[in-house]
Order: C-alpha cells, then sequence, then structure tokens
C-alpha cells in the first residue's frame, strides 16, 4: 500500500460507513413503502366489506319498509312504518358520507366522465326538494341561464351529490321564506364553460366567529348537546374534496339573520365537443344521456313482449323480486346461476336481464361477458344487464361496466331506482312498478293512543318483519316453502365445505342462507351466518365447526316456527 493509499484510508473506510448506512436506510423506506402499501389495500378491503356488510341488512329494513308502506296501514301503523323508513334512510346517508369521506382520505375516489343534461339533473333536483320544502312553507326554485348549453361532459352523479347536500342543507336550516338554486355560466375557450351553482337561502345566516368550521370534516356550527338540527358535519367537507377533485372553486358569503349563499364553479367541457365516454353504472341518480332515445336504446319494444331474466342463486331473492314485478307488463324467467342464463341466452333474447354477482357455477360477471359475445351479432337483440350487489365500491362498480353491464342496482334496492331502470334502459316497454314516495305524515295524524307491546320471548323469528313480508306478497306461504326447501340443502353444502376446508364455499353458502332468512326476520341466525362468511372470507376454519352446530340449532328453530306458520294457515 503506498503512502497516498494510507492516507485515503480513513476517508475510504467513512465512505463505506456512509454507504452501509444508506443502504440501511434505503432498506428501511423500502420496507415502510411496502407496510405502506399493504395498509392502503386493507384500507380499500375494509371500505369494500363494510359496505357490503351495512348495505345488506338495510335492504330488507327499506325495501321491506317501501312495501309495507304500500299496504293497508292504520293511521298508527303508518306513522311508525314512515318512523321507520327515515330512520333508515338516514342511516343510509350516514354511511354513505363515511364511505365517501374515507375514499376521498384514501385517494380512492376517481370520476366518471359522461355525457349528461345540466338543465334535466336541475329540474330533478327542484321537483324533489319543492316537495321537501313544502312541508315547512318554504319556497323552493331554480333560475338557470338560459344561453347555458345544456349538455355537458362530466361526473353528474358527483355535481348532484354536491347539490344535494347544498339544498338539503338550506332547506333544514331555513324556517321560512325561499331556498333558490342559480345556475350561470361563462365560456372560456372554444370547447369548455365555467359553470356557477348557487344556493341562497333565507335562513338564520351564519355567525362571522364560526364560519372557519364549515369545510372541517367532524365539525357542526352548533355543536351543544341540544342543538336542533343533527348531522355528521361531514357534508360541507365532502363537497369540498369532491369539487377540488374536479378542478373547481367553493366558497359562500353569510351574514348572521340574512341567511346564506353557498356556491362552487366548476369548468366543464361541452358535451359533442369531443367523443363522449360512457359512465360507469352508479347505484342513483339515473344517467342522463343527451344522445336521442333510439341511438342509444335501439327499436321500440312492444310492452307485452318485454321479457326479463332474473339471475339469483337465492330463491328467496328471486321470489321477492318476480313479486314486485308480477303486475307489470312484463314476461319473467328466473335461473339460480349465470351457466343457466347462458344457456337460455342461446336460444332465445330478453330485453333486460338482472344478473346477481355473485353466485355459485358461474358468477354475474362471467355470465355477462358471456352473454355479450352471444349477441355480438347484429342478427341478435343485445339485452340490458343490469348488475344486482351490495358491494358499492368503485372497483367494483368497475368491473360490472367492464365486463358489459349496462347499469347497477345497489343493495339496499331503492323503488324509485329500480324504476328509473326501466325508465331510462326501456322507455318504450310502460313499465310501472310501486314508487309512490312515502314521507313522514304531521304528529297530529298519528293516534295519541301507545301501542300495545308484548313481552320479548324467545321466538327464533321477528313477528314484525314476517308481517311486513306478508303485507309485501299477499299469501306468504309459498316464499315461506321456497326457503324451508332450499334450507336443509344450504346447511348440508355448508357442511361439507367446512369438513373439506373450502373457505370460498364456506363464505358464499353462509351469505346466501344470511340473505333469504332475513327476509323472515331470523335475526340471530342471520348474524350467526355473518360471521361464517366472515371467517370464510378470512380463511379462518379454526372454529368454523363449533359455529356450524349453532347454525344448525338456529336453523331448526327457524324451520320449526314457519312450519307451525303453515299449519296455522
Amino acid at each position: 500500500m503506498t503512502s497516498r493509499e494510507k492516507e485515503m484510508q480513513p476517508q475510504i473506510e467513512e465512505l463505506q460507513k456512509t454507504i452501509d448506512k444508506l443502504q440501511l436506510l434505503n432498506q428501511g423506506l423500502q420496507q415502510q413503502a411496502t407496510q405502506s402499501d399493504a395498509a392502503n389495500k386493507a384500507k380499500s378491503d375494509f371500505l369494500a366489506m363494510i359496505s357490503h356488510e351495512i348495505r345488506t341488512p338495510l335492504n330488507g329494513v327499506i325495501g321491506l319498509t317501501e312495501i309495507l308502506l304500500d299496504t293497508r296501514l292504520d293511521s298508527k301503523q303508518r306513522h311508525y312504518s314512515n318512523l321507520v323508513l327515515t330512520s333508515a334512510r338516514n342511516l343510509l346517508t350516514l354511511i354513505n358520507s363515511l364511505l365517501d369521506f374515507s375514499k376521498i382520505e384514501a385517494d380512492k375516489m376517481e370520476l366518471d366522465i359522461g355525457e349528461f343534461d345540466l338543465k334535466k339533473l336541475v329540474d330533478e333536483l327542484i321537483k324533489l326538494y319543492s316537495l321537501t320544502g313544502q312541508g315547512k312553507n318554504l319556497r323552493v326554485y331554480a333560475e338557470i341561464d338560459p344561453r347555458l348549453s345544456g349538455c355537458y361532459l362530466g361526473d353528474s352523479y358527483r355535481i348532484r351529490q354536491i347539490l344535494v347536500n347544498l339544498l338539503g342543507n338550506a332547506i333544514k336550516f331555513t324556517d321560512s321564506g325561499s331556498v333558490v338554486l342559480r345556475v350561470t355560466g361563462s365560456k372560456t375557450d372554444a370547447g369548455r364553460e365555467s359553470v356557477r351553482f348557487e344556493v341562497e337561502d333565507s335562513g338564520p345566516g351564519i355567525p362571522a366567529h364560526k364560519t372557519d368550521q364549515l369545510f372541517i370534516p367532524f365539525s357542526q356550527i352548533d355543536n351543544s348537546t341540544t342543538r336542533r338540527h343533527g348531522g355528521t358535519g361531514l357534508g360541507l367537507a365532502i363537497c369540498q374534496k369532491l369539487v377540488n377533485l374536479m378542478d373547481g372553486e367553493i366558497g359562500f358569503e353569510s351574514t348572521a339573520g340574512q341567511g346564506s349563499r353557498f356556491w362552487f364553479t366548476l369548468p366543464l367541457r361541452l358535451a359533442g365537443k369531443e367523443p363522449a365516454k360512457k359512465a360507469r353504472p352508479r347505484p342513483e341518480p339515473p344517467q342522463y344521456d343527451c344522445r336521442h332515445e333510439s341511438e342509444r336504446r335501439g327499436p321500440e319494444r312492444s310492452p307485452a313482449l318485454t321479457a326479463i331474466l332474473i339471475v339469483d342463486d337465492d330463491e328467496t331473492n328471486r321470489f321477492v323480486l318476480e313479486t314486485i314485478l308480477q303486475n307489470t307488463s312484463t314476461h319473467i324467467i328466473t335461473v339460480e346461476n349465470g351457466r343457466e342464463a347462458v344457456r337460455l341466452c342461446k336460444s332465445r333474447d330478453f330485453d333486460l336481464i338482472f344478473m346477481d354477482c355473485r353466485m355459485p357455477v358461474m358468477d354475474g360477471f362471467e355470465a355477462t361477458a358471456a352473454i355479450r359475445s352471444l349477441t355480438a351479432g347484429k342478427s341478435r337483440k343485445h339485452p340490458v344487464i343490469i348488475a344486482l350487489t351490495a358491494d358499492a365500491t368503485q372497483a367494483t362498480r368497475q368491473h360490472c361496466s367492464a365486463v358489459g353491464m349496462d347499469d347497477c342496482l345497489i343493495k339496499p334496492l331503492n323503488f324509485d331506482r329500480l324504476q328509473d331502470v326501466f325508465d331510462n334502459w326501456l322507455p318504450d316497454a310502460g313499465i310501472r312498478i310501486h314508487t309512490r314516495p312515502h314521507t313522514l305524515p304531521l304528529p297530529a295524524t298519528a293516534e295519541k293512543s301507545e301501542p300495545k307491546t308484548k313481552p320479548a320471548g324467545t321466538s327464533p323469528i321477528d313477528d314484525k318483519v314476517l308481517a311486513e313480508l306478508q303485507e309485501n306478497i299477499g299469501d306468504v306461504r309459498p316464499v315461506i316453502r321456497v326457503f324451508l326447501n332450499s334450507l336443509q340443502g344450504r346447511l348440508e353444502q355448508l357442511r361439507e365445505a367446512i369438513a373439506k376446508g373450502d373457505s370460498a364455499v364456506v363464505s358464499r353458502v353462509a351469505h346466501t342462507i344470511k340473505g333469504s332468512c332475513s327476509q323472515f326476520g331470523a335475526t340471530h341466525l342471520a348474524e350467526l351466518c355473518r360471521l361464517a362468511e366472515t371467517m370464510g372470507n378470512n380463511k379462518n376454519m379454526a372454529n368454523l365447526e363449533i359455529l356450524f352446530k349453532k347454525i344448525k340449532q338456529a336453523a331448526e328453530q327457524v324451520a320449526s316456527f314457519l312450519r307451525e306458520k303453515l299449519d296455522e294457515r
């Protein structure tokens, strides 16, 4: 070693130490990145799971209450039913807000750009909220600049969500006077306009010292325990994030005692200036398409020949949907899996197919792709395919769209949304279901006498839910027989799957039993099946045999109870 090398040796050793430290630091950063990716995936998985798990039981609560309100009820029963429906809808709104906020925070929110008719969107909202305003003697109206182009490219679902929040807040906090939605615009370049939305009310206004709290998540202007108006404090925070996501601006002006004006502006492209992308299916609101009816929906259909296929592996779910449609101008066929649906579509045409996404043998996604392949030729009718799912995540909607589904109905099933599906996709069929709006009557219309109650028993079935189902379909015996005939087979499938250690089948069968027994109010059995489904999803097979014994015992109690009900009739 030369003298020069000896002189450089300390620097070389120091440099090596620095390199070693950098390598360790790099390894740590890589590990943190991996953990961060895993955390993001876990959060996405949690969003998908919680959306499905919470929305599924709400399907029974909201759907059956809607049907119940279309039956003969005395004033007290109608009052209580409206309270149930109002509470369930409020819960659904809360769930939607929490999921949206979580998706935005996780950078999972994506815009769905498509053509929409702005004036029609505004008209729909004003029709809805003018009825709400009537209950408070408020005038709710819109002022739209006639120079606006009308048809734009943008995410109409999210624009409507923002307006729903602003209009809802304005009506909630205004006791007298009016609420107005103003829409104006100005051209920014050849193919784009800046559209400004303003919601102005004559309410109490916002104190100056409270204005800095408006767009803070979970913050309320009145946080006291005696505040008049409820809410999570997420609405405006979500609005702000959605507007920012669409490259817009949002703000407000308010003076205490003189009302408030909330506004936002969006840069929207004009429709027709470039090829429009078809919007992905959304649970609500209906998609607005500015093209001519014949261009997007094909030839006219005769109401007498409207053929509908219902594809669902659960007999009870098929029965309920078929019952809802039984008095419409449709010919209905039901099958229990995607393979049967594909086989039918080889030999005959359907106008519309309701396709459950999660089924054995062949799921709804694979079946849809196969049906689209079958009907690719110009000589075949192209059926409208509507997804049925309790998973409202963006990933599921994207998957539905990618395989060729036209639209998506999210559980809990909304009757107005179901009617929108028929109006949008089969406009000439004349299909009408019960879509009467259910609003809460004034307290004075309810009887003042207290309801009679009976002591809580150990019945495996909630009699009230069973009574609601009977009011829905009339004679409840056929649906009970359908359920009982399938129950033993489902239990045997579950037992075999547990014995084989097949977690996927465990999850699927438990999910099916859970959904069907919920129709009768078998809450204990449904909860046990939910646990089995979760364990199957997590591949946790250790204690499933013990859980299955409890499921079987609960199922036997439910079956015995329902057989007694059959004998009574």
